[in-house]
């Protein structure tokens, strides 16, 4: 009998991918003297880069990756978490926490850097020193123990860090109001740094999509052998709740009135935000639309009226919230 693969040939090009944009997000952000040593065994991939932070400290980064958000989740933008390990060692939680400590500082390494990927690029990038990760890792075992005891994680009661029998760091958690306290432990951790707040160097294009779904230059269009361009975003927050709730509630199907289409598989609707997400970021001023539809809705000579039909539909739902 052939033996179950266990990682699809998608899941080890969206690894790459994430992995090759970690050490020239870093020079974006100040690092200088970058250099990478990347090995594989199987499909399993260990990459530490070395070099000089912003303020000069000489580091060695072991870079793990978080789940990655690839689409098949509908909440997957809503929590953001990596394993330390995937096993303890004899069911010692603190001997698995110490061994890892060891074994990094045996191989001369000071931080990991936690890396966020997937569909959207990386999103997030916490530098944590390796000798403060098993403090860390407590903390977010109490702080996620009070809030389950608290009620505030609904019928979920499985304590963050654990995962299982996996010791896990979480970078992000808004599935409920209350959770967000789990992964604050390490943002407001001493000596935790969260790489992609560091100041970006000059020269860089900012494309700002505050008033725009769908932001587009349309002066990138078309080049060969093209350099690297180093892209970053400003804008307003998008809750993640809203835009679940939003597919949720579309089952599946584009929510314009006369439209209704749709497709067997996640990440074919677009949640567009009616008055701008500048304005409102409600479960009422959002409506699920196909790609199609999405685009009429903001480039279209009729798009006013086509908003202000969407919105009458959306704000039906306002009662409801």
């Amino acid at each position: 009998m052939a033996s179950r693969q266990f990682r699809s040939a998608e899941s080890i090009a969206g690894e790459k991918q994430t992995r090759d944009a970690v050490i020239s997000l870093l020079a974006r952000h100040g690092f200088t003297e970058l250099r990478e040593d990347r090995t594989q065994r199987g499909t399993a991939i260990t990459q530490v880069i070395a070099g000089n932070s912003p303020d000069g400290e000489s580091v060695s980064l072991h870079v793990r990756l978080c789940w990655r958000r690839d689409g098949r989740n509908a909440r997957e933008d809503s929590y953001s978490a990596a394993q330390l390990r995937a096993k303890l060692i004899d069911d010692d939680w603190e001997r698995t926490l110490a061994f890892i400590v060891e074994r990094a500082e045996e191989g001369e390494i000071t931080h990991t850097l936690f890396v966020q990927g997937g569909r959207d690029g990386i999103t997030m990038m916490a530098m944590v020193p390796v000798a403060e990760i098993p403090a860390i890792w407590q903390r977010q075992r109490e702080v996620s123990a009070e809030v389950i005891a608290a009620g505030q994680t609904g019928r979920w009661r499985k304590n963050h860090a654990e995962n299982g029998s996996s010791p896990t760091i979480w970078l992000q958690d808004d599935r409920w109001p209350a959770t967000h306290v789990v992964a604050d432990v390490l943002w407001q951790w001493p000596g935790v740094v969260n790489v992609l707040a560091l100041a970006a160097l000059e020269g860089e294009t900012v494309v700002d999509d505050s008033l725009d779904d769908l932001p587009f230059d349309f002066g990138q269009l078309g080049r060969d052998q093209a350099s690297r361009l180093e892209i970053s975003r400003s804008g307003y927050p998008r809750d993640p709740n809203v835009r679940a709730a939003v597919l949720t509630r579309a089952g599946g199907a584009c929510e314009r009135e006369g439209c209704g289409e749709g497709r067997p598989y996640p990440g074919f609707l677009d949640v567009h935000h009616i008055l701008g997400v500048s304005l409102s970021d409600r479960t009422w001023s959002c409506v699920a639309l196909c790609p199609n539809c999405h685009r009429e809705a903001h480039f279209s000579p009729d798009r006013d009226e086509m908003n202000r039909r969407l919105q009458e539909f959306a704000a039906s739902f306002e009662s409801q919230s």
